[in-house]
């Protein structure tokens, strides 16, 4: 399937695919570029060869409501490669004899253009259109919009995506979202957003991205908290099983260029109503098959308390004329939330909540029962009493009929994320330019793939609809640093458990105890004993360890790697050190105790009152103000980390959680480390703003994991425990001016 998707975008094959058929032999195709592949090092042990079968060479799209299985071979029985969304465009090369299900034994072999992925689909699974399979040409010579794309600032990496779709739909509008870092304050500049930066802030925060519990491996977190790799379990996030993306499906989803295809560019369509677009019509489609296809709602209209008829596409319409939010984000909006066939949430008939509604699911926090927590929004609102003056007036609170609540959503979603700053849907998802919330946490929804999944849904509509011409205006994102490469789709279904249970010696003792996360040990034997054997076992069934079994020992130190290699080829190494006869001890040395001056404090390996100030220029917790305060004996150097483990240079503003080590001549491990601690700054990005407020309310209602610099920060009010003292404290920073204590 590799080989396959590299003959994809090989140029050459451009000419043998222009007009929907092979010119010549597949076979001969694959021959010839497996000739020039071997020239370039490759073997065609790396590759699959397509199947045999009729060749179809067309473009299809999905056709299931509940999404389509991309499989490894042509059987239900075979590996799940994907799960396609309804709409998804598929190149289909060739029809193939598999399983027979529900009477039909053909297959589709397909490449699934917006993940680049191929395998087998059932073929009723799939609607074939009469396009062939052709790369259109691109006109490198079309100055206008050369000159557009230069006037954004779209990097070179996204060119050959947007000339491609200029061709065909040459009146898109593409702009570019130049992503600021609102975390960086040692530039008053501000920085750009680096692809690094953005991933390591959504991966850091447990439970804000998560897959399907029986997503592929590759696709799941392994980091603490997310996975117990002594049970090979993975931690449900909510009733709906969901657990915590791992850092490559994350990755994948953030790079942008990923989706710039006809499909996926839709989740970054600006989520405004377009009257030209956006038509009743059009919505009555996007409704058909779900709960609300051909019904009417009878309900009073609390502005003038007429009674009113009208049909759910006429109620969404008239939503985005209200709320000038666009009534196919809103209807795919909700069915994202409530499914095809409804729920709970808009049946108007749970108990307690009889003739309530929530459309949207506003509300309905993840538990035990989200469902009642989105109705307890509907009739009580935030209070959980009884709906505000202003959540009557904003919201149209409480949401008593279906008209009341999918307009008094639509106000809700409108207000609280699209007039905000986040009308597109990536941007709702990714909340990474968070000027008015304040950055990665104001997301509506965890699922990673939701943006994929609703593009393909909008898509559909605008295909069935025969609107893919109009003016679509596109706001895509762009992150700094990118790699020259997009960053790839996770497809390994293998698992990272590299996690040993036990190691066992034939003599003598480990030293210390045997731990899971403890990598080094030492063993002593006697200088009679001229060889040891080593066995382990690892928690997960295809883990394999590297170099058990016997070894022969020389006098004094012997060094062994025992390496647990994870089904996926990750290795894990455990250091044992067999000492043969006795090993004189180093002579005992006072330990060094930093000194520090210029008003910082020490005190239990903590470095105090660095508050930062209203600039850089004037702020304590710059590295190298600090360090002309630190005491470096003769002999020493000194090196100054941030939060996340990055050395600094002295100009860089730092926060809680950064480090000063010492370290003497040759040594590789510092002798004394102080941790630095500003109250209020949580985040340890250097300042106290709302990221840190947002850190107390995690840690004391969500049970969020912090460190502890971090719980130390937290204490703002200074009264030894974290709690709302200390989001006052921090209001009363940021609005009134008033000093937060840090001796």
């Amino acid at each position: 399937m590799v080989f396959r998707s590299l003959m994809a975008k090989s140029k050459q094959l451009d000419t043998w695919m222009a007009h929907g058929r092979f010119n010549i032999k597949r076979s001969m195709v694959i021959l010839l570029v497996a000739v020039l592949l071997s020239s370039a090092c490759f073997t065609m042990a790396l590759y699959a060869a397509p199947p045999e079968g009729e060749e179809i060479n067309r473009i299809g799209y999905t056709n299931s409501a509940n999404g389509s299985y991309l499989r490894s071979q042509p059987t239900t029985d075979s590996s799940r490669l994907s799960l396609l969304p309804r709409g998804t465009r598929v190149e289909v090369f060739v029809k193939v004899t598999g399983k027979e299900v529900n009477g039909v034994d053909t297959w589709y072999y397909v490449r699934a253009v917006s993940i680049d992925l191929e395998g087998y689909i059932h073929s009723p699974l799939v609607t074939l259109t009469d396009t062939p399979i052709v790369a259109p040409p691109i006109v490198e010579d079309n100055h206008d919009f050369e000159y557009h794309l230069a006037d954004q600032g779209f990097p070179e990496s996204y060119k050959p995506a947007l000339r491609a779709l200029h061709e065909t739909y040459p009146e898109w509008i593409f702009t570019a979202h130049h992503i600021i870092d609102f975390d960086t304050v040692a530039n008053p500049t501000r920085l750009p957003l680096t692809l690094e930066k953005a991933v390591y802030e959504e991966t850091r925060r447990k439970g804000t991205n998560l897959v399907g519990r029986n997503s592929i491996l590759s696709h799941r977190s392994y980091e603490p908290g997310d996975y117990d790799y002594k049970t090979d379990q993975w931690k449900i996030y909510d009733a709906g099983g969901w657990v915590g993306a791992s850092r490559e499906i994350v990755a994948y989803s953030i790079d942008a260029r990923n989706f710039l295809n006809e499909q996926q560019i839709f989740q970054f369509e600006l989520l405004s109503y377009n009257r030209q677009a956006h038509t009743i019509h059009a919505v009555e489609t996007a409704l058909v098959g779900t709960f609300m296809e051909g019904k009417s709602v009878t309900f009073t209209d609390h502005r003038d308390n007429t009674e009113r008829t009208l049909t759910y596409p006429e109620i969404f319409i008239e939503a985005a004329e209200i709320t000038n939010v666009s009534p196919f984000f809103l209807v795919q909006r909700c069915l994202m939330e409530v499914g095809r066939n409804g729920s709970g949430s808009v049946s108007g008939t749970v108990e307690g909540y009889e003739g309530y509604y929530n459309f949207y699911n506003i509300g309905a926090t993840a538990g035990t029962n989200p469902v009642l927590n989105g109705l307890k929004y509907a009739r009580y609102g935030s209070t959980g009493s009884g709906p505000t003056d202003t959540e009557r007036e904003r919201y149209w609170l409480p949401w008593n009929n279906q008209w009341r609540a999918i307009v008094g959503g639509a106000f809700w979603i409108g207000r609280g994320y699209i007039n905000a700053g986040q009308d597109t849907q990536y941007s709702q998802k990714f909340n990474l330019d968070g000027d008015t919330y304040g950055t990665y946490w104001h997301q509506y929804m965890g699922n990673v793939y939701a943006p994929y999944y609703e593009a393909a849904r909008v898509f559909e509509m605008y295909l069935n609809e025969n609107l893919l011409d109009m003016p679509f205006v596109f706001k895509i994102p762009v992150l700094a640093e990118l790699p020259e490469e997009k960053s790839p789709y996770p497809r390994s279904n293998k698992s990272l458990n590299n996690w040993l249970k036990s190691i066992t010696v034939s003599t003598g003792t480990l030293t210390p105890a045997f731990d899971p996360e403890v990598y080094s040990y030492t063993v002593l034997v006697d200088e009679s004993v001229n060889n040891i054997t080593l066995t382990a076992e690892p928690y997960h069934a295809r883990c394999t360890i590297n170099n058990t079994g016997k070894h022969m020992l020389a006098p004094g130190s012997n060094t062994i790697v025992l390496e647990a290699v994870a089904e996926r080829g990750e290795i894990r190494p455990y250091t044992v050190v067999v000492n043969r006869g006795e090993v004189d001890d180093p002579p005992e040395q006072d330990p060094f105790e930093p000194t520090v001056s210029d008003n910082y404090v020490t005190r239990d390996g903590y470095l105090l009152n660095a508050a930062p100030a209203d600039t850089p220029e004037e702020g304590r917790n710059i590295a190298g103000k600090i360090r002309a305060a630190l005491e470096i004996p003769e002999g020493m150097t000194l090196t100054i980390k941030d939060a996340k483990g990055n050395i600094v240079s002295d100009d860089t503003l730092i926060g809680t959680g950064a480090t000063f080590e010492w370290y003497e001549e040759s040594s590789t491990t510092p002798c004394a480390i102080l941790t630095l601690v500003i109250y209020g700054d949580v985040s340890g990005n250097g300042k106290i703003n709302s990221n840190d407020m947002s850190y107390i309310i995690d840690y004391v209602y969500a049970g969020r994991e912090v460190t502890p610099a971090q719980l130390m920060a937290m204490d703002a009010s200074r009264n030894g425990v974290v709690n709302t003292n200390d989001l006052s404290a921090i209001i009363d920073y940021i609005y009134k001016g008033r000093v937060i204590p840090q001796e």
